[in-house]
């Protein structure tokens, strides 16, 4: 059978996504990128006011999504001299984050506590020794005038019969095997940002260092070849990271992301595999933080795939999933020598980011940016050395044992 399930790798299977499109722009960016030296917010009894103090002239283009409702703005690509306080909000806005959407693109998404659309948007030149102002006016409406405001989406393609058409084997031709290392979030999602009192790095932050340790361990050993989704702090659709692993032929796909939970004594690692239906309450609770990455982006792509039903992929998806939890069964002593794991370690959930059908996957949470020792050792050079170190030794215990090479 599983001689069966490698000769399936050689097809490529393509899957049609439907999407949200919204109005763009066309940025030219400078030589030097403009910076945004400051943030502010002013609010009056009937409107807020977002205000940018930049270094250079913008263009933008903002949009409006409910559910839940937010306001997204995107701009040139900048600089930002600070993490201006963290996201707290006033007025209509409740919390803000920023960061790079793609090249050329920085999104602001502010999150609203009441229905409101933008009034005016506009860009204040320089006067008197002050910088470049980008102002966003939101005023408070109703329910059904905010509702207009949204942006609609495009009608998805109809369902479509997907031809298997034979690709290029890469597994074959590589010397090394291949591993996709994933750190969670980045550019304006940060992830989790860590308990009550809590001073350190946001979770992208603190996952993309532990993914470059990882990283260095593994291409150490000289057997294996390592991809990262994201080497900066940029945003990646879900759908898009696990593609990168899909269209590399990877032999493995490893996502990195660090927990949060209410209670701040909970610490510990655990290792995610995919399955519709969760092992627990907070593998679902987690599945659904984590599932809401794309979505507090501005663009939901929760949907699922539709994909010809047929007994080869099902063999496929249902052998990828063994292989899966193969590894995760590989990886958990392993990462017990390096840091501390949660009650029941391997569990299952609905995860996206793990929803690739033809490379075996799974996530990872470090352990919890809630708990302070957690967080504290998650960004220690030492601790992310032997998380490294556990991985390479799983590594080479799973391809030993379980992979069947082309």
């Amino acid at each position: 059978m599983k001689q069966v399930i490698r000769e399936i790798t050689k097809f490529c299977l393509m899957a049609i996504i439907g999407g949200l499109s919204f109005q763009t722009f066309t940025v030219s960016v400078s030589a030097e990128t403009p910076e945004v030296t400051a943030i502010r917010i002013g609010h009056s009894k009937n409107s807020t006011r977002f205000v940018l103090d930049i270094n250079q002239n913008i263009k933008f283009n903002i949009f409006t999504l409910a559910n839940p409702n937010r306001i997204v703005i995107d701009i040139t690509e900048v600089r930002w001299k600070s993490n201006f306080g963290g996201a707290s909000g006033k007025g209509f806005i409740d919390r803000y984050r920023f960061g790079l959407f793609k090249p050329g693109t920085s999104r602001i998404v502010l999150d609203v506590k009441n229905p409101v659309i933008v009034h005016k948007a506009f860009v204040i030149a320089p006067k008197r020794n002050k910088s470049y102002r980008f102002v966003v006016d939101l005023k408070k409406v109703s329910k059904q005038a905010f509702e207009k405001s949204i942006k609609k989406p495009i009608p998805r393609p109809g369902k479509r019969k997907l031809a298997l058409k034979p690709t290029k084997d890469l597994r074959s031709q590589r010397s090394k095997k291949l591993i996709v290392l994933d750190p969670g979030h980045g550019g304006h999602d940060p992830g989790n940002l860590g308990g009550k009192g809590y001073r350190g790095f946001p979770e992208k932050t603190v996952v993309l260092s532990a993914a470059q340790a990882i990283k260095r361990e593994l291409e150490k050993t000289g057997r294996y070849q390592v991809i990262m989704t994201r080497n900066r702090d940029v945003f990646l659709k879900l759908r898009n990271r696990s593609r990168i692993a899909h269209n590399k032929q990877a032999d493995l796909f490893i996502s990195i992301h660090a927990d949060s939970i209410k209670s701040p004594r909970v610490r510990g690692a655990t290792v995610y595999t995919l399955s519709e239906k969760a092992s627990d309450r907070e593998a679902a609770a987690m599945a659904r933080r984590e599932n809401k990455s794309d979505i507090i982006a501005g663009m939901d792509l929760e949907e699922e795939i539709d994909i010809v039903q047929s007994i080869l992929i099902d063999l496929l998806k249902r052998e990828t999933m063994n292989l899966s939890s193969s590894f995760a069964n590989e990886l958990i002593p392993q990462l017990k020598k390096a840091v501390i794991l949660r009650t029941r370690p391997h569990r299952t959930a609905g995860l996206i980011v793990l929803k690739g059908l033809d490379v075996p996957s799974v996530l990872v949470e470090l352990g919890y940016l809630t708990n302070v020792k957690d967080a504290k050792l998650l960004m220690q050079r030492e601790t992310q050395q032997n998380i490294g170190r556990s991985i390479v030794r799983a590594a080479d215990s799973f391809f030993n044992k379980t992979y069947v090479a082309n």
